[in-house]
């Protein structure tokens, strides 16, 4: 069977159809920008199908640019498609690869739904109808992604000659916390019916507390540091090659240090003996030698709860959760912590500790208690 040759890529000045719009267009020569093809009504041409009306068009603007004495600088329109290329193309380059991923993701299905109107034309009712398909995200997911689409006008207001923002002050859902924690059983269970690796990865995420993919699942030998108190996990704020360490690196520019227990000092340094430094070797990785994914690791784990039973709500990050709950509660040691100090272990702000886990610390819910005549709170 003949091979079917791959189409080239036109040329800058030829006229070329996107199909996340359905539009065809042309690029102006030693420039990026792009430019949309009109029928003689001044409507865009739509359809692959129309090559040949797409290819009049662009005739007719270079017989106008030829006749003008003045080379024309107009560049188009801006599109809530154009708006996302030109964040996107920001963001792949100082964002944490995986939530650009992300937000590529996002905004390629929402240019697909109505990328091809113009700023002017996009309203807030059409980014209302396109969430309310999404049938399957939740307050969360919906705040991210109303927040990734803001941050794109924003961006091209700010940075770019776009002029006003059309979806500015759209009313982002109230966020619900996802802590959830494992019981001592259902840890049992998730080591019972995993295999050694995986099993082994989820140990080490509750027991360091570290995110699972943007932190645990990158440490390699080169990121472990022996210190005078213990070990730690260092993840620089910075990389040697200009992106961000870690998940909160770009918020804080900070370092983010994990403190192990002993046991996980032992466990990793049985790691390094097959992933020694200078390897580039990730610590945790699948039976196959794969590094942990957020792809591979949620569908194992997806799997393993259905196996076991789990609630629906507890994920991979539970494990996070439980970290901190058994640290505040003085789980391992029979010393409660402060928020402030589970904040500083687990890399985040007091504040944003004190939302999430401050239900789970009697520190701050006995002096309430007290002020009603209540006695305090038993020791979980």
């Amino acid at each position: 069977m003949a091979r079917k040759r791959k189409q080239r890529r036109q040329q800058h000045g030829s006229a070329w159809h996107w199909k996340q719009t359905d539009c065809w267009y042309y690029t102006e020569p030693g420039t990026k920008k792009r430019i949309s093809l009109l029928d003689e009504q001044g409507e865009r041409i739509r359809g692959k199908e129309n090559k040949e009306a797409a290819q009049l068009a662009l005739a007719r603007v270079k017989l106008v640019e030829e006749l003008s004495p003045i080379r024309s600088s107009q560049s188009g329109e801006w599109t809530v498609a154009r708006v996302f290329e030109v964040y996107l193309e920001d963001l792949h380059r100082t964002a944490n690869p995986e939530w650009a991923s992300q937000v590529n993701k996002w905004h390629d299905d929402l240019s697909s739904y109505c990328g091809g109107l113009s700023v002017r034309e996009f309203k807030k009712k059409h980014l209302r109808a396109w969430l309310q398909k999404h049938t399957t995200w939740n307050h969360n997911t919906q705040r991210n992604v109303i927040a990734s689409v803001n941050a794109a006008f924003n961006f091209c207001c700010k940075m770019d000659d776009l002029n006003v923002n059309p979806i500015a002050g759209y009313e982002k859902p109230a966020a619900t916390p996802r802590v959830t924690a494992f019981t001592p059983e259902e840890e049992q269970q998730l080591y019972q019916h995993a295999n050694e690796a995986f099993g082994q990865f989820i140990r080490a995420c509750i027991l360091t507390g570290a995110r699972p993919f943007s932190e645990l699942a990158k440490i390699t030998a080169d990121h472990v540091v022996e210190t005078r108190q213990g070990m730690i996990y260092l993840l620089k704020a910075r990389t040697s090659d200009g992106q961000h360490g870690h998940k909160s690196a770009k918020k804080t520019g900070k370092d983010r240090r994990i403190m192990l227990c002993d046991a996980m000092e032992e466990m990793t340094k049985e790691l390094v003996k097959s992933a020694p430094k200078g390897s580039g070797i990730p610590l945790f990785r699948t039976l196959h030698g794969k590094p942990w994914t957020r792809g591979n690791g949620v569908q194992r784990f997806c799997e393993l709860r259905k196996k076991i039973g789990l609630p629906a709500g507890k994920s991979l990050y539970t494990a996070r959760h439980t970290y901190a709950k058994r640290v505040l509660s003085g789980y391992a040691t029979g010393k409660p912590v402060s928020i402030e100090v589970l904040a500083g272990l687990l890399g985040n702000t007091p504040a944003v500790a004190w939302r999430h886990y401050a239900a789970w610390t009697n520190e701050y819910n006995d002096p309430l208690w007290a002020a009603l005549g209540k006695q305090k709170a038993k020791a979980a």
